[in-house]
């Protein structure tokens, strides 16, 4: 009998695994369990073996299987591994700042999206006479525009909110929810928004792979000579990425073409009372932590990125939202956190935020000789050659760490394998650094490799790990021929 007639007949159907989600359970459970007692790796310790193991695994997982349970075990893999105890573990993860930020910034910005906003952005940017019947001028500009704000804009909450967004776009304009419209335009976020927040180191993280390259070539780090080389870089990679959607992928853009902004309905013509509380509380918020990390040495610096840090930011841009009135005399606030956390706050990504950034931590941590085992294979391949082959090598390799294990490890590691290299063969310091430090930013094919890619990973909407990897992947090609035409034609100049 047939499973649809089973159902039709009222029938209880008993359905079980199929082969391939067992094997790929066992090789997970194998892969991080099992693989550290494998002999280990030159330089790496049996610890290290451990860790590289479990983030392997939980990465097969994640793209072979779900979310969560791979999650679950990975932390208990990582308890368990002797790198550190499983109630340590618990509390890294758990307890990171990056995993509690996500979670206010979606009750936060998410509420957007929950009451409407997303369909009143797409009726009124639809609308614009600049864009009606060029949509792929339209979609070229709404991911050059967000990636290039991601310089100033917080890039967590930035892509929280363009996600929900683009999924509204997508629904709106007729296209499926499996489409890969949908696919595509998600990972440009990624892309864009990740290339404009790495275009000028001056904050957090970044500074310090900038100060760190100014002290090993005692050459100052100017930050505006690599603004003007990476703000054309950026332009110039999302231009490849959207020509591209068209010209190799075949992407239909005429269902966009042709949609009929009416459909929206009348409530998506005017910016509700409640949602113009909610966007001005978080924009609010995104000013403050841009005012804080611009205003060096402030007492406002000090208020964002010291006593509240910018996930406290989010915090209270929350809890302002949980006591102001809607404005629309329905005796509620902005936000009724019992109306939207079932649908703001997406758990997949608070366990594969938790969970990547902490092993992949791990696994570039100096003490397991991971990033020592990377540095012995890399180094040789530098000796000797002209500065092009070095900033093409260099970037090559810098996207190819940081795609394994998190952007400041990868970032750190490739500063101090090519510096020598650098000042051996008479290359400009600033063009090399520029290079390898923008490129090691774009951590964006496997969800360890940063905090945003993460969260794209995990997105609940894109469930196709694969269409994930391959939009990634090629977004991530895109900016690699960028930059290597860009830097080396620079070198000629420099």
């Amino acid at each position: 009998m047939s499973t649809e007639l089973a159902l039709e007949k009222g029938t209880r159907v008993k359905k079980g695994f199929s082969n391939i989600r067992l094997i790929n359970t066992g090789v997970t459970l194998a892969l991080m369990f099992l693989f550290g007692y494998l002999p280990p790796l030159p330089g790496v310790t049996t610890v290290g073996m451990k860790i590289l193991g479990i983030f392997i695994g939980v990465m097969y997982g994640w793209t072979t299987v779900e979310i969560a349970w791979p999650s679950l075990a990975a932390i208990i893999a990582f308890g368990t591994s002797g790198y550190t105890s499983m109630a340590a573990a618990i509390t890294s993860m758990m307890g990171h700042n990056v995993v509690f930020q996500c979670i206010v910034a979606f009750l936060s910005v998410g509420a957007l999206t929950y009451y409407g906003f997303g369909k009143w952005f797409v009726r009124w940017s639809l609308s614009l006479p600049l864009f009606r019947g060029r949509p792929i001028f339209y979609v070229w500009s709404f991911m050059v525009f967000f990636g290039l704000s991601a310089f100033f804009i917080n890039q967590i909450q930035l892509q929280i909110i363009l996600y929900l967004i683009w999924v509204d776009i997508t629904t709106s304009c007729g296209y499926s929810k499996d489409s890969e419209f949908l696919y595509a335009g998600m990972a440009g976020i990624l892309l864009a928004t990740i290339v404009g927040g790495a275009m000028i180191p001056y904050t957090s993280w970044q500074l310090g792979l900038a100060m760190q390259w100014a002290s090993l070539t005692k050459v100052p780090f100017n930050m505006g000579l690599m603004g003007a080389i990476t703000v054309p870089s950026t332009i110039i990679t999302v231009t490849l990425y959207v020509l591209s959607l068209k010209y190799i992928f075949k992407i239909d853009f005429d269902t966009m073409e042709r949609f009929d902004v009416e459909k929206l309905g009348d409530e998506s013509k005017i910016l509700r009372p409640r949602l113009k509380r909610i966007l001005t509380v978080c924009l609010i918020t995104v000013f403050v932590v841009i005012l804080g990390n611009t205003l060096t040495n402030s007492w406002i610096s000090n208020l964002v990125n010291n006593n509240l840090t910018v996930a406290g930011v989010y915090c209270v841009a929350a809890t302002v939202l949980m006591i102001i009135p809607s404005g629309e005399n329905d005796g509620k606030a902005a936000v009724v956190f019992q109306d939207v956390y079932k649908d703001v706050i997406n758990w997949n990504v608070i366990f594969m935020v938790a969970v990547a950034l902490v092993v992949a931590g791990a696994v570039t941590a100096p003490e397991v000789g991971v990033v020592e085992w990377i540095s012995k294979v890399l180094a040789p391949v530098f000796a000797g050659k002209s500065s092009a082959y070095l900033i093409t090598f260099a970037i090559v390799s810098a996207l190819l760490l940081t795609n394994l294990g998190p952007c400041i490890a990868s970032g750190t590691t490739m500063i101090a394998i090519i510096v020598p290299f650098v000042l051996e063969s008479g290359t400009n310091p600033l063009l090399a650094g520029s290079a390898v430090i923008f490129a090691a930013n774009i951590g964006m094919v496997l969800p360890g490799a940063s905090a945003p890619a993460a969260i794209f990973h995990s997105n609940a909407a894109l469930p196709d790990a694969k269409r994930r990897i391959k939009y990634s992947l090629f977004g991530c090609i895109c900016f690699m021929v960028t930059a290597i035409l860009v830097f080396s034609l620079l070198t000629l100049i420099f």
